[in-house]
């Protein structure tokens, strides 16, 4: 049993090739396609634990063909002002007018007003106040929707901040996965390296257990696996007979290396 190609399809990855579509995500998606159909432009606050798949939901949304809506995406939330809206005039093809801040955020406007394009910034908990007022300004301007994707437990400050709340926007949150939807996961998963037969050991035997230690959180659930595996591979390679298939034994090391289980 090849053990260390079994941990790889488990490693965490916020850019993934094959998005797994959730309940929650699916429940998501319609939720923001029918928002951007029947609503004003607008701030929409994205929220959910750290781990529950956020980042890959709106990796997601920009690789998607969808002929409604244009994406311009920031990964990285540490963007002074200019340099934020310099790069938004430029995503648009156009050269940049004038350099100061006023003159930029006039121009950007201009460009964008009668388009349908909405700005996508993951980790907005960690904005600058000098970029949440930026946002503000082109927010009341109109010229775009606004998804700020942030951790939930850390979004409270943001959220009652008076440049956001008093002001039209939606709060969205993504949700913990399923149990059914670890067993849907693992399948989909299994079957890409053509070894869907270890469904029913992980599924059946120890599908409740897995859940129980990571509470639907998607990255604590796929880095639970991906240990599991490389510690049966250890085992493999160093000839500890024992430890060599996949036990409860197996699982409750890696949610211990995970921090899942204080010991």
């Amino acid at each position: 049993m090849d053990y260390l190609e079994i941990s790889r399809i488990f490693e965490e990855k916020s850019q993934e090739m094959n998005f797994f579509e959730s309940f929650e995500t699916m429940h998501l998606k319609n939720n923001l396609l029918n928002i951007f159909k029947n609503d004003t432009k607008q701030l929409i606050f994205l929220i959910g634990e750290p781990g529950v798949g956020k980042s890959a939901f709106v990796n997601h949304l920009e690789n998607e063909n969808n002929e409604n809506i244009n994406i311009i995406k920031f990964d990285i939330p540490f963007l002074e002002p200019v340099d934020f809206i310099k790069t938004l005039i430029k995503k648009s093809k156009e050269e940049v007018k004038d350099f100061s801040i006023e003159g930029l955020i006039k121009q950007v406007v201009s460009i964008y007003k009668n388009s349908n394009y909405v700005v996508i910034i993951d980790e907005a908990q960690l904005l600058s106040k000098d970029m949440i007022e930026v946002i503000r300004i082109l927010a009341d301007s109109k010229a775009f929707w606004f998804i700020l994707v942030m951790h939930k437990h850390e979004s409270k400050n943001i959220l009652n901040a008076p440049q956001f709340s008093s002001r039209p926007h939606k709060i969205l949150e993504l949700n913990h996965l399923q149990k059914n939807e670890y067993k849907d996961y693992i399948y989909l998963k299994l079957k890409d390296i053509n070894k869907p037969y270890l469904l029913e050991e992980l599924s059946f035997k120890y599908l409740n257990f897995i859940y129980k230690n990571t509470k639907g959180n998607f990255r604590e659930f796929k880095k639970m696996l991906h240990t599991a595996f490389l510690l049966l591979n250890y085992a493999q390679n160093n000839h500890k007979h024992k430890y060599q298939k996949l036990s409860k034994c197996i699982l409750t090391m890696a949610a211990i290396e995970g921090g899942l289980i204080d010991v």
